[in-house]
């Protein structure tokens, strides 16, 4: 009976060990790169980030360091070093979404944190936009075109990518728990309005008609199939986007970005099964930033001037794909912090058997003893190690927005006035003197925070 009480002991002492062993995301002060994104400074805050990139390294690992690397540095205006982020982000997604046996045994043991943050669905479709437009600016529209097949290619996976997760769940719950689980849902979120945009108007200037007629009723189809996530009406521009002009004037168009997409938080329920056992299920949930933009318009330094209409809805759009992987990691979360619970009533069912089975009354004290502290040791590590996962990138935007206008070729002073809901100018954006020619495609940029 000594070697039971051993072995009790070996186990207390391993089970507090992994309590503080347990690991979580460390939290990250962002506070002065977010304040200089907020004041438009995106230079200032590419800049403060780059400054903080070990101790970011360190706390929450390279790929969200590359996302939001990668979303700062293209609104600087440095192309390069925004493609070279978003490249080393869409190469970690890869990897870390094949990731090692080890690690991914250890996320259904203790929490999704042990694991390498494998990057939301719409931060590894929209890098690829955004590198798009990286290549737009660098004068390199046949690049920009792959980035928006990408694009697409993505999206049309998604689908089949958490058929497998579901798969895996499924024989977890029936194989670990026997549980049944029924998950499955469909994304609505197929085809994306902006990124066939944005394919029409490079095709349109650099001569393939075809392709720019393809892409702008890819467009029109997103609008008309998914609606709940384009709730807004088609743009005007859209028509006006498809064709080149053939009058000598150009069609110049506007992209602007406004807001930030969402980011998660941690919500936790605790549902009692017996007087002193409860399971403990810690989920992510997305927290919508909506911009406070209501209206955009650009204005030109020779009097003309457009609007600008919302294309797309990334916060809604990040929020219908993580819907999928919430049921994901809900089923998942499930399974281990029943396992986690079951493994506690499981040693005080144990230390009662042998308390009653003991040789003496002294004996049996000290099972009681040692087994009400690996049970203490056991409730502690579960509700110590069970966490949500809430990491998630802090720099991709809320809506994005776009317009044109028919231009001469030459040489323009142009800005963005941004208002809110009633009227009001909450932003400018000077573009700057911006080039018009029939030999380059005319897309201006333009980002605001709020």
């Amino acid at each position: 009976m000594r070697k039971g009480v051993g072995n009790l002991l070996v186990l207390c002492g391993a089970a507090v060990l992994v309590v503080t062993a347990v690991s979580c995301s460390s939290v990250l002060a962002l506070d002065p790169v977010v304040t200089s994104y907020r004041n438009a400074d995106f230079d200032k805050a590419y800049e403060r980030l780059a400054l903080m990139e070990d101790e970011y390294l360190a706390k929450q690992g390279p790929l969200l360091y590359a996302l939001d690397a990668g979303m700062l540095s293209h609104y600087s205006g440095k192309w390069d070093d925004s493609n070279r982020h978003l490249d080393l982000a869409e190469r970690l997604i890869r990897e870390h979404y094949t990731e090692s046996l080890s690690a991914n045994v250890s996320s259904y043991l203790i929490n999704d944190l042990e694991r390498p943050y494998q990057g939301e669905d719409y931060e590894d479709i929209y890098a690829n936009l955004f590198k798009s437009l990286n290549y737009v600016h660098q004068g390199e529209p046949e690049s920009a075109l792959v980035e928006v097949r990408r694009f697409a290619e993505k999206q049309q996976l998604l689908q089949d990518s958490y058929d497998r997760l579901f798969a895996s769940v499924e024989a977890a719950g029936r194989n670990s728990a026997h549980i049944p689980l029924d998950a499955r849902i469909s994304i609505r979120f197929s085809s994306s309005a902006l990124g066939n945009w944005l394919g029409m108007v490079v095709s349109r200037d650099i001569g393939e008609k075809e392709q720019a007629r393809f892409f702008g009723e890819q467009v029109r189809m997103a609008f008309e199939k998914q609606r709940s996530l384009y709730p807004f009406g088609l743009p005007r521009t859209v028509d006006r986007d498809e064709a080149r002009l053939g009058d000598g004037t150009c069609r110049v168009n506007v992209i602007a970005f406004t807001g930030l997409a969402p980011v998660k938080e941690e919500v936790v329920d605790r549902f009692w099964i017996a007087d002193n056992t409860y399971v403990k299920i810690a989920l992510p949930r997305m927290v919508a930033r909506p911009t406070r933009v209501a209206s955009a318009e650009v204005l030109l330094g020779n009097g003309r001037s457009f609007l600008l209409e919302p294309i797309e809805d990334i916060g809604a759009i990040a929020m219908e794909a993580f819907r999928l992987r919430r049921s994901y990691i809900e089923s998942k979360t499930v399974i281990r912090s029943v396992l986690k619970t079951t493994g506690t009533m499981f040693i005080d069912a144990a230390t009662g058997s042998m308390a009653a089975n003991a040789n003496s009354r002294e004996e049996a004290n000290r099972i009681e003893f040692y087994g009400a502290l690996f049970s203490f040791a056991s409730r502690i590590f579960s509700e110590a190690s069970e966490q949500a996962d809430v990491r998630i990138s802090h720099f991709y935007p809320d809506r994005a927005w776009v317009g044109g206008i028919d231009l001469m070729p030459g040489v323009y002073e142009a800005r963005v006035i941004y208002r809110d809901r009633s009227g009001s100018v909450i932003g400018e954006k000077r573009l700057g003197d911006v080039v018009v020619s029939p030999r380059r495609v005319n897309l201006w940029e333009s980002v605001w925070p709020w």
